[in-house]
């Protein structure tokens, strides 16, 4: 069977199941949550292109690659943006309004996941970006956020190459959390908040120190030189007003929300 674009009700209340039976927290891989996906009908968003997502049991390539930043590094040509804690300092007062406009009614519990009523879009590793392993959220977003966050991992990409290559992406540690996996995060990370906008499939997170190497036959990169390159895509998009972000420097990730969706942007 070949899945694209989206997911069905069952598909959603199978996966909850899975993280509500583990306490509220999924200890399962992406691997596992796949497998809850990989044999129901599906809610399909056809609204934008995306990969093409197949059965669990076959190999994504995209995911066949592990962080490395190998020696020998070659210097990197960026922007200076100044002091990014106070350039990407969106609070959560000004996430939460736009995530709650645009996305799902948060999950609270088994029954809510099967009262899921709009499309959300799977994302998986790819040639944008790297999903790593999650533990306390699944890999789904509303179309318009994950047509955001393709859009960090293209921009990213083709200024990468613009300026000498390198076979890098970036990595995403975060998507869609359910209230009882936000609880649960809360135990062990002192920034997750009852009123994350995780809830909302609207916000993903990514990482500001880690990025996937694909090939280390290539241009070799340092990590902060990859951190700078991306900030200014970001920089970019939240000028461009797509994003709201805010750097989160102890959990060592950006953490965005999409405003591509939301009809109501302002400043």
């Amino acid at each position: 069977m070949r899945i694209k674009n989206g997911f069905s009700l069952t598909a959603v209340a199978v996966a909850v199941a899975m993280m509500a039976a583990c306490g509220g927290e999924s200890d399962h891989s992406a691997d596992d949550v796949d497998e809850a996906f990989a044999s129901d009908e599906l809610l399909v968003d056809n609204s934008m292109p995306m990969p093409v997502i197949t059965d669990a049991d076959t190999v994504n390539p995209w995911n066949n690659v592990a962080d490395s930043l190998p020696g020998n590094c070659v210097k990197l040509r960026t922007r200076y943006l100044g002091d990014l804690r106070e350039l990407f300092n969106d609070s959560n007062h000004v996430h939460y309004p736009v995530a709650e406009r645009q996305g799902i009614e948060p999950i609270v519990s088994n029954a809510d996941a099967w009262n899921v009523r709009r499309p959300l879009v799977k994302v998986v590793s790819c040639r944008d970006f790297y999903v790593q392993e999650l533990h306390h959220s699944v890999p789904y977003l509303i179309p318009s956020a994950a047509e955001c966050l393709h859009e960090i991992g293209s921009r990213f990409n083709d200024s990468l190459q613009a300026r000498g290559g390198g076979s890098y992406r970036i990595k995403v540690t975060s998507v869609l959390r359910t209230k009882s996996s936000v609880q649960r995060l809360r135990r062990v990370n002192r920034n997750a908040v009852d009123s994350s906008t995780h809830q909302f499939a609207t916000t993903f997170d990514i990482s500001t120190t880690r990025f996937v190497c694909d090939n280390v036959d290539d241009v070799n990169r340092t990590v902060d030189d990859l951190h700078a390159l991306l900030a200014e895509v970001l920089a970019d998009m939240q000028r461009e007003k797509k994003i709201y972000i805010k750097l989160e420097k102890r959990n060592g990730c950006f953490h965005i929300t999409s405003r591509m969706g939301d009809k109501r942007k302002k400043g």
